[in-house]
């Protein structure tokens, strides 16, 4: 099998109690998956990544000096931002677009992802709340995500950018309630999906099952049309936001 590399770590060292996640941040397929018999053209949609949003996770971490996860492939290829035991951790239909590779996937290459893939990023953020836990730090956990305006047969999705949770929780309400201050922003809580209902990622996995505050954005992809302004934008938005939750001296 091939060299896996299943994700990037930011400010590995960083002792900042705010963690950031990005699940979705590219299309890369491992190679020697052929791209998973889709057309190439098929990987720069929001079916293969959240446009922008790797893009805006690195640049919140050098800002704020905080440590970030980055996923180092497709959500078709494996949903970094699922359960292990969730039927969506891998795809064979993505808004009703074939995943003609992933259609049958034997029960061992299936148990290769998560393994080699999966398994290690939560290891690794885990790692990471051990590690400022004992320092003495409450830690928090931000997951950047993005979304398309509107998927086939579907409406269309009119706000800018949602925070979804579980369960209420002083860290996302803060986010949610200083976002809706802002001028020309259509914000809503748990748009336009509903973490109550479905309580997964790594917010959920990392935050609320443990009994952290946790948090994610999701934010229109139409926002990162120019990727780079896009990112600089938001990183502009959210800094202020975060950067009491990114405080060293932010501790039970």
């Amino acid at each position: 099998m091939q060299e896996v590399k299943a994700f990037e770590i930011i400010n590995p060292q960083a002792q900042s109690p705010l963690i950031l996640t990005c699940e979705h941040a590219t299309a890369k397929i491992p190679s020697g998956y052929d791209n998973l018999g889709l057309a190439p053209e098929l990987l720069d949609t929001h079916i293969a990544r959240d446009k922008g949003c790797g893009d805006l996770t690195v640049a919140l971490a050098a800002k704020l000096n905080c440590t970030a996860f980055i996923a180092g492939y497709s959500r078709l290829f494996i949903d970094y931002n699922r359960r292990e035991n969730e039927p969506s951790l891998i795809l064979a239909e993505s808004d009703k677009i074939a995943i003609q590779d992933n259609v049958n996937l034997s029960p061992e290459e299936r148990r290769y992802r998560i393994e080699n893939y999966h398994r290690p990023y939560y290891q690794a953020i885990f790692e990471k709340i051990k590690q400022l836990k004992d320092a003495g730090a409450t830690p928090v956990i931000f997951s950047v995500h993005g979304f398309t305006p509107q998927l086939k047969g579907g409406s269309f999705r009119p706000w800018n950018a949602g925070i979804l949770y579980v369960k209420e929780n002083p860290f996302a309400l803060k986010i949610l309630a200083e976002l809706q201050k802002l001028p020309d922003l259509k914000i809503d809580a748990n748009v336009p999906y509903d973490l109550r209902q479905y309580n997964t990622g790594a917010a959920a996995i990392c935050g609320e099952d443990i009994g952290l505050g946790n948090a994610v954005i999701e934010i229109r992809d139409t926002e990162f049309d120019d990727i780079k302004a896009g990112a600089a934008k938001w990183a502009e938005i959210l800094c202020p936001i975060l950067s009491g939750f990114a405080d060293l001296n932010f501790r039970k």
